[in-house]
């Protein structure tokens, strides 16, 4: 495993970096900043919005060097001056389609409009990403209508037996149009089609000329496959389902047992190693 080559780090938030209790490990943050210290790039890439980010990533101090992709890659910033490198947004004409799309598989849908969460009906699973996002949740009588512009991303959200029907289906009919995974597994995220996490992480790499093939990308669930399969090592944590590890490189702790922190402490020592050979 090339661990002597690693410049940049990139690690999912939910069930990766945060535990049970949606913060960051004494043990995380200590290995996060030996990184930091050592000239490795830290990058947080969620299905998160930005705001809900925020928090995390000034506690990791990415305002000196560090990376924010956020949305599932629909927006990249830089944290060091918050600016927004790229991003690309539903249309409200995608919106509408999937807006439809819900209401034909009775599934409930949420899409974000200045900062809050928008619903036409309230229901757990938005409770649950208001929770995990303390961003505030307004019911709307008419999602079209309520919504008139662009739109990050839209979640279907339902039972995870439900979500992972309407994944499959969905994917053949609409899959050519959008960027179709699931995060958590009540969670049906769609985003433009270009986007993704690696799609964001490309676009890091090629503004400061790293290679992905030097580039770690730590994460748990199935929005997090293409950065696992496409950079130089991909990594599963042990609570990954087992299709997520099979296209990782390597597999470390679960994120209750502080995961992240494992790993990167092997490429710290690797790279020991290789300098004083």
């Amino acid at each position: 495993m090339p661990f002597t080559n690693i410049q940049m780090i990139v690690m999912d938030m939910d069930d990766t970096l945060l535990g049970a209790d949606h913060q960051i490990s004494p043990e995380n943050k200590l290995a996060i900043e030996q990184a930091q210290a050592a000239g490795i790039i830290i990058v947080l890439a969620s299905g998160r919005p930005t705001p809900a980010m925020t928090p995390f990533a000034d506690q990791l101090n990415l305002n000196n060097g560090g990376f924010v992709i956020s949305y599932n890659g629909a927006y990249v910033t830089d944290w060091s001056n918050q600016q927004v490198l790229f991003d690309t947004c539903l249309t409200k004409y995608e919106h509408d389609m999937l807006v439809d799309a819900a209401h034909a598989h009775q599934s409930n849908l949420h899409t974000y409009v200045d900062g809050d969460i928008v619903t036409d009906a309230l229901n757990p699973y938005t409770d649950i990403e208001a929770d995990l996002t303390n961003m505030p949740i307004r019911c709307v009588g008419d999602l079209k209508e309520a919504v008139q512009g662009s739109v990050p991303k839209v979640l279907m959200v339902a039972a995870p037996d439900k979500v992972k029907a309407m994944s499959e289906e969905l994917k053949t009919s609409l899959g050519g149009r959008f960027t179709i995974s699931i995060s958590k597994p009540f969670f049906l995220e769609f985003t433009n089609q270009q986007v993704d996490k690696s799609a964001g992480i490309s676009v890091l790499c090629s503004k400061l000329g790293i290679e992905k093939a030097h580039v770690m990308a730590i994460g748990d669930s199935y929005n997090d496959l293409t950065m696992i399969r496409d950079c130089g090592v991909g990594v599963a944590m042990g609570n990954a389902p087992d299709d997520i590890k099979a296209i990782a490189d390597v597999e470390t702790l679960c994120n209750e047992e502080h995961g992240v922190a494992a790993i990167i402490q092997r490429v710290l020592r690797s790279q020991q190693v290789a300098e004083q050979a």
